[in-house]
């Protein structure tokens, strides 16, 4: 049998040794947990990633609602003229509700919403390594919870910053943003420590898919809730919910499985035995992080560069889409959130079904990590890349359009059984940290992205099928070019500086 140090494959350990299942036995004891409680730390990650997402992107739809959309267009400027062919009519199913969309208090330009809608970065990216840093020495649980915590308390302050000021506005994002930058860290941090390794993909997948889910559900209820009881009410209602998931994160999810109280002996000992990795002694501090070998790492900066392009695309859709149902569509509020949540609902369904395969070609060793992860990324950027310049065509074709942002964004879930996990195929000790890092140079489409649009689209002649074509092929150009490099450097076996710390534990099993 060949070493697992000569090979990218996980230590091999059969969870049915052990005795619990999801499902409770016949005449269990009353009281005893039977759903595993790294499973309830994941259900709630889902929630809490939900929140988290629901509160970025409620903007998206909610500023379409909040500002006066009636200021003049090339809609009254080109018809008429040769560049007619570059706008779309307003649809009879539209046109009558179409008109209540445009009645928004502000009267903002394009540039200063994409301002708005960038702001969130601008906080984002400041605490990505700092949460890493938390995580590792107090625990990932609380840098986590209060992510989602303090970020729901300030969206139940945004109605009043946005009438009070657009800086008050700006700055409330900002500070969302802030608190937000720790929580990818501090679940990377949470997984590795939880997740066996092969469950690690459906871990990530299944917890990290509450931010797909709650994309959607903030875009359908964002849309429902603007058209009846006004924006106001977007961020009341996921403000409150995210204070509410707070206290059963705070009292049901423990740092690792030597700290929870309840877990059963049989899952502590499977989790710790297929992680393989020592337990700290008391007041023993972490590793340090070897940050030269990390930052010379080449399959590190292939999963920073692979993170970059993904968000590139990602972000640019999530803070644009609604608007350019909007304004280039024609679609009305209503809509224009539903058919914004369509692309994310199937990036939502197929992300656990993509980590799914990804861990069986794993387990089975029909594919390597290594080829696992190469493969799924390339393929989940290409099939992205490929839609958006078919959308800068497709004209006035909505249902088109639509089939073709729903393919590209449910297309990357390919994409997430590639670099999203990486980080802890490449360093177990230090996951938290290695998100941190590419998170921060990922987060920088999110700040440049709605810009970019901004300018693109600015002026009277900015909503047209030419300037969006730009906006999608830059996008797609993007793609393209960080799947390749992501293909040709990434890997799926432990750095040399980690594995000195996970050799000696692995040796211990076999």
């Amino acid at each position: 049998m060949p070493s697992r140090r000569q090979t990218d494959q996980e230590p091999l350990l059969d969870e049915e040794e052990f005795d619990f299942s999801f499902t409770p036995p016949r005449g269990a004891v009353k009281g005893k947990p039977w759903i595993p409680a790294r499973y309830v730390m994941t259900i709630l990650g889902f929630l809490g990633f939900f929140n988290l997402y629901a509160l970025r992107v409620n903007m998206s739809v909610a500023i379409v609602a909040m500002v006066d959309q009636t200021e003049k267009t090339v809609a009254s400027a080109v018809i008429g003229n040769d560049s007619a062919d570059e706008i779309c009519p307003y649809f009879n199913y539209t046109t009558a509700s179409h008109g209540q969309d445009k009645r928004g208090e502000f009267t903002w330009s394009s540039q200063l919403q994409g301002i708005i809608l960038g702001s969130f970065f601008y906080g984002y990216i400041f605490t990505q390594l700092a949460g890493a840093w938390v995580a590792k020495k107090f625990g990932p649980k609380q840098p986590f919870g209060l992510s989602a915590l303090f970020s729901g308390v300030l969206a139940l302050l945004i109605p009043t910053a946005a009438k009070w000021h657009v800086g008050a506005l700006i700055a409330t994002r900002i500070l969302q943003g802030f608190f937000q930058g720790v929580c990818f860290p501090s679940m990377h941090t949470m997984i590795s420590l939880w997740a066996p390794p092969l469950e690690r993909t459906r871990m990530v997948a299944i917890s990290y898919s509450g931010m797909h889910v709650g994309t959607v559900g903030a875009l359908i209820i964002s849309g429902l809730m603007a058209d009846r009881w006004g924006w106001e009410s977007i961020f009341y209602f996921f403000g409150s919910t995210s204070v509410a998931w707070y206290f059963l994160w705070f009292f049901l999810v423990f740092d690792s499985p030597d700290t929870h109280p309840r877990i059963s002996k049989a899952e502590r000992t499977f989790i710790t035995t297929a992680i393989g990795r020592p337990k700290l002694a008391e007041n023993e501090l972490p590793p340090a992080v070897p940050w030269k070998k990390v930052l010379t790492s080449l399959p590190v900066w292939a999963i920073a560069v692979g993170h970059f392009g993904n968000n590139w695309g990602f972000y640019t859709l999530l803070t644009n889409l609604p608007t350019y149902f909007s304004k280039v569509l024609h679609f009305s509020l209503k809509e224009n959130g539903m058919l914004s949540a369509m692309p994310y609902l199937a990036l939502a369904v197929l992300m656990p079904i993509s980590a799914y395969i990804a861990d069986y070609l794993r387990r089975k060793r029909i594919l390597s990590t290594t080829q696992v992860r190469r493969s799924f990324h390339f393929v989940g950027q290409i099939i992205p890349a490929a839609c958006l310049i078919a959308v800068g065509y497709i004209g006035c074709d909505v249902y088109g359009a639509v089939t073709l942002l729903v393919l590209s964004v449910g297309g990357t879930a390919l994409a997430l059984s590639g670099f999203q996990v990486n980080h802890i195929d490449v360093s177990p000790t230090f996951a938290g940290t290695l998100m941190g890092l590419t998170n921060t140079l990922a987060t920088i489409p999110g700040i440049v992205g709605p810009f970019v649009v901004g300018l693109i689209t600015s002026g009277p002649y900015g909503q047209t099928f030419t300037q969006w074509r730009i906006v999608f092929f830059i996008s797609a150009g993007i793609y393209l070019v960080t799947a390749l490099f992501y293909a040709l450097f990434a890997s799926g076996e432990p750095a040399k500086w980690d594995r000195k710390k996970t050799d000696k534990s692995l040796e211990e099993h076999d």
